[in-house]
């Protein structure tokens, strides 16, 4: 008994430690940028550069991010989410949704809760799928900042989504295709963790995605990402349909 807490006490040591040497030699300052023309220059550069016209273009996307996958129309707003064994469908711009496989049983609140996370999942998933179409969205601030003697991009976004005031600079390559982006964001506490944007992958509709952001901490792959000009290219029938009945019974998230 004394050995298995000697063993678990030196494990503790080493976690506390590891996450304090985390914190005290990676945790980076915001950089002060400077918002200008260039900025939204270098901006649409790096849209251009993953072809941001065939992403509006792109009406249906589907997934998968971790455990979780995605069926996403664009066109109509609407999303699925499969998550936990949770089958979710959401009508994003009125925040109100379904569960698909839900127990008649459960209560409103545990329901409630089930779709504010699905909800939750999708805002952050679909982030990392394409955040670069986003950089002008009502609310984006651009800057310049120069990291390590080449111009960035700094994006922060005051409101919308589920974490306002997060900010991700922007390193790119000759072409203006992100190479790169640090995060300062409220969900990671050290500042300036720095993921890769590797293995683009061209989908159907023409639109340009990275699949994999490599971190020493933790790595974020996306899974088999597929686009289309419309979701009946990828389903016979529609499968929002009880989503969008007058007699289903929606839940306010």
């Amino acid at each position: 008994m004394l050995k298995r807490l000697k063993i678990l006490g030196i494990t503790l040591l080493a976690i506390f430690l590891t996450a304090f040497l985390l914190f005290e030699y990676m945790d980076e300052g915001l950089p002060e940028g400077v918002q200008s023309e260039e900025a939204d220059q270098l901006a649409r550069t790096m849209m251009a550069s993953i072809n941001h016209q065939a992403w509006q273009n792109t009406g249906a996307i589907s997934w998968g991010y971790d455990d979780r996958t995605y069926v996403w129309d664009k066109k109509r707003h609407l999303t699925q989410v499969d998550y936990d064994g949770n089958r979710v469908q959401l009508d994003i711009n009125k925040r109100k949704g379904f569960i698909v496989n839900g127990d008649s049983s459960l209560a409103e609140e545990k329901k409630k809760e089930i779709c504010h996370w699905a909800w939750r999942y999708w805002c952050n998933d679909s982030f990392w799928l394409n955040p670069i179409s986003k950089i002008f969205d009502p609310g984006t601030e651009r800057s310049i900042v120069t990291w390590h003697g080449k111009k960035t991009l700094l994006v922060t976004y005051t409101s919308g989504g589920s974490t306002p005031g997060d900010s991700y600079l922007w390193i790119l390559d000759e072409n203006g295709r992100p190479k790169s982006w640090k995060l300062w964001v409220s969900i990671i506490p050290i500042g300036g963790m720095r993921f890769s944007w590797d293995k683009w992958v061209k989908l159907e509709t023409g639109v340009w995605v990275s699949t994999y952001h490599f971190n020493p901490v933790k790595t974020i792959p996306l899974h088999n990402p597929v686009g289309k000009l419309d979701l009946r290219e990828m389903y016979t029938e529609d499968i929002f349909t009880a989503l969008l009945s007058s007699s289903t019974e929606l839940i306010s998230y």
